[in-house]
This record gives C-alpha cells, structure tokens and sequence, in this order.
C-alpha cells in the first residue's frame, strides 16, 4: 500500500487553477511586513491562514483569522500565529470572498467504485447537514447537473439573500475540472474543496486540499 501526504493549500489550489477551477486570489508570505505588502495588492479586507501540508485541518486548529482590514490586525494575526506554534512559518494571505453560500465539491479514488465526484453543501456543517450528492467519474455534464436536484437545499443555488443565482453551467464546469485532475493525475488520492464559494453568481474555492500517492 503506498503512502500518502497532502499538498499544501496554496499547492492545492495551484493544481485546481491548472485545470481550469477558479480560486481566491492570494500569495504565501513569511512575515508581517511580506503579508502587510501583499494585502496592498489584494485589497482590504484579506484572510491570513496557516500554511502547509500538516495544517490540512486550519479551522480546528484556530488557523484561520478572517474580516483582517488594517495593517495592526494583519501585525496581531500573524504575531498569534507565531506564537501558537512557537515560531515563524509561512503563512498564506488572501482576498476575502463575500458569500452567504458554502458549497464542498471534491473527488475520492475508491477502490471499489474509482474516482468518485462529490458536491453538496459545504461550509463547517458539512458534515451534520449531509446533503451531498454523488456520481461516478467520468461523468457527463447532464448527470453532474443532476446532483443539483438531489441536494435537500437545492434553493441555495438560486437567489440568496439579494445575491445572484448560481451560474449553473460555470458550477457544472468547475466540477468537471475537478473530475478532470483526478482523471488524469493517477496519483491523486483525493480533492477536497470546501467551502467553494459563491460570488456574483460564479463558484470560486477559497479552501482546497489535495491528497497525493507518494
């Protein structure tokens, strides 16, 4: 049985980005200053995260500081970072995406079944809502559309709360660039997206992990 390891998040969604999924824009940064330079370009306000392969849980680690819209909190974030794991690392910066949806889109490589297609709703309730839905790879653009009907909560991807339905044809296109990473990379163990965000109306993952046979 080979051994597995997890790439990086910004590695991961390097990947995505090379098949086509769109994902925030950020930069991995190893200081206050590098991380206050880098919030110039993406616009206030941003989300400074930790970084790395052995944090693929950030959330339950405290590893996610969000709403950063000045350069003193940006300063205290990274200050709490460094201190909470006893020493400097890299750290990623990124925009902060506007959305009230949170979707979770990913693949799974099963040994019975193959590759595996996932998407559902996402956020940090995934998994004690559980409305998710399944099909196997590969799969055509009507069966990945079909997942949309099955979802309990299917009126997320219309009009929320004054913002735009989703853009069903960008979302179907997402999920096949998604399928299509573990479709030709062989060593891909499995692609976990979550949240993949909704903003204007066009899915956006700000969050992803990819894990990887050695």
């Amino acid at each position: 049985m080979p051994s597995q390891y997890f790439l990086s998040e910004f590695d991961s969604k390097e990947l995505l980005r090379s098949y086509g999924v769109r994902t925030s824009r950020e930069a991995v940064v190893h200081s206050a200053e590098e991380a206050i330079e880098q919030s110039k370009i993406l616009g206030f306000p941003v989300v400074l995260k930790l970084s790395g392969p052995e944090f693929s849980h950030k959330t339950e680690l405290n590893g996610v500081k969000l709403n950063l819209d000045n350069e003193l909190s940006i300063r205290n974030a990274v200050a709490d970072f460094y201190e909470n794991v006893g020493g400097s690392m890299p750290l990623l910066i990124s925009e902060q995406v506007k959305s009230s949806r949170e979707f979770i889109a990913g693949v799974t490589r099963n040994d019975e079944y193959g590759l595996v297609l996932a998407f559902g709703i996402g956020g940090i309730l995934t998994e004690v809502v559980g409305d998710i839905s399944f099909r196997l790879l590969p799969a055509t653009r009507a069966e990945i559309q079909s997942m949309f009907v099955e979802l309990e909560n299917n009126e997320l991807l219309g009009q929320v709360r004054g913002e735009l339905e989703v853009d069903l044809e960008q979302l179907i296109d997402t999920l096949i660039s998604i399928g299509d990473c573990a479709l030709q990379r062989s060593d891909i163990v499995s692609i976990d997206v979550n949240p993949l965000l909704i903003s204007d109306g066009l899915p956006i993952a700000v969050d992803a992990l990819v894990e990887i046979y050695e």
